[in-house]
């Protein structure tokens, strides 16, 4: 199995107490009602001695919803630790690309040399709240959406696409918007279950991305839903995407501390590297080290 060097692509670090929803009274969350695993520090030697010896040789810090009115502080903050410790290599930043402030946001982030991009969470699922972080599921088609998103491109920036397979439609048709910016979908576009209906309205959403070249596919978080390390889930995810957008398009991340919740460092590369290895060599060395470290620039 693959032995060479990692990038972890999708991480978050953290004083627990300075982020409102670790920080406030637990409640039910779509991963799962009891976090209280989360509610400690998370700092870069403890994700170091959850890499063992995986040789994971980089990583990209993913914003973990900081106060979202000052979210230039977290990385300023991170950029310390990048600074003292030598990680992480980079940096996404929390950005509300609707925040009439957008401008000033990006411009914060910018000054710190490890920023690399930033995440709006875009999740909308009819019915269900816990699933929704925008009360529309094209919210990416505003104007004032596709204006931040048009800044971009002057800061050299990527931009994080999160959400369910039904608004995927929209993401692609923001992501033709701006040829000029690379989007990445994040945790494999976040499969709910294995049943046959929701895998193929999955499978369907990401043919909208595919024929896209600035959409890359981060499969991180990829046991969100199911809260263990299935590695029969991770397949039907990862088996796909490596198929419709090959290894040049998709690259690994692990969403720890948050998997740890369910998982082992361990077991989810081992999960991973398992699923990969009757594919080339080449594809691997890709898949785990050499598409991050060109989207990231790492």
């Amino acid at each position: 199995m693959y032995s060479g060097p990692i990038i972890d692509s999708h991480h978050h670090l953290w004083h627990w107490q300075k982020y409102p929803w670790l920080a406030a009274p637990m409640t039910p969350k779509m991963y799962g009602d009891d976090y209280s695993g989360l509610r400690q520090d998370y700092l870069v030697e403890d994700m170091l001695e959850d890499f063992g010896d995986h040789n994971v040789v980089k990583s990209v810090h993913v914003q973990a919803n900081y106060d979202p009115t000052k979210p230039v502080e977290e990385t300023a903050w991170l950029q310390s630790e990048a600074d003292r410790t030598g990680f992480p290599h980079a940096i996404v930043g929390h950005a509300i690309m609707t925040d009439p402030n957008i401008e000033e946001v990006l411009a914060g982030h910018a000054q710190y040399a490890n920023t690399r991009g930033v995440r709006h969470q875009l999740h909308f699922w009819e019915g269900d709240p816990l699933r929704c972080r925008t009360d529309r599921p094209d919210l990416c088609l505003t104007d004032e959406f596709q204006s931040a998103v048009a800044l971009l491109k002057n800061y050299d920036m990527t931009f994080e696409l999160q959400g369910f397979s039904h608004p995927f439609v929209h993401f692609a048709e923001l992501v033709r918007d701006h040829p000029e910016t690379n989007f990445c979908l994040v945790h494999g576009g976040m499969l709910t279950s294995d049943d046959d209906a929701t895998v193929d309205a999955w499978k369907a959403g990401l043919e909208h991305l595919v024929p896209l070249p600035n959409v890359w596919i981060k499969c991180s978080g990829l046991n969100f839903f199911t809260n263990s390390c299935d590695i029969d889930h991770m397949r039907i995810m990862l088996d796909h995407v490596l198929d419709r957008f090959g290894a040049e398009r998709c690259f690994y991340g692990s969403n720890f501390p948050l998997e740890k919740l369910w998982a082992r460092y361990d077991d989810l590369v081992g999960a991973c590297k398992q699923i990969l290895a009757p594919r080339p060599e080449a594809d691997q060395r890709a898949f785990f080290h050499d598409t991050a470290a060109g989207f990231y620039r790492v």
